[in-house]
């Protein structure tokens, strides 16, 4: 097992503070990188998909994901889009209405 700082270089904070749990992330050039780390979250980026999802796919902890994905962002090989702010979001009576219904199961 390899310690998460070791991937990251010691550094516990991404270089990018967009990187949000529901950013969007998707691969857009090769990747040239020899770590097998950076090379596992570039593939899982082969589709898009949120920070999240990536980070629960790779098995490596979130903080760990965030860094190594804003590496590959800063370097081109992987595009981030974060959701628009207020828009698509559902109103107030729909929340109302999931939670409703997740408490009657």
């Amino acid at each position: 097992m390899i310690r998460p700082y070791a991937l990251t270089g010691g550094r516990t904070r991404p270089s990018r503070s967009d990187l949000t749990l529901t950013t969007s992330v998707v691969a857009v050039s090769e990747v040239v990188e020899d770590d097998p780390e950076c090379r596992r979250i570039h593939a899982l980026c082969g589709r898009p998909a949120t920070v999240a999802e990536v980070a629960s796919r790779s098995g490596l902890p979130l903080g760990v994901v965030r860094v190594l994905l804003a590496d590959l962002v800063d370097r081109g090989y992987v595009l981030a889009r974060s959701p628009a702010r207020g828009r698509d979001r559902p109103d107030e009576a729909t929340l109302r209405a999931v939670l409703a219904r997740i408490k009657e199961l």
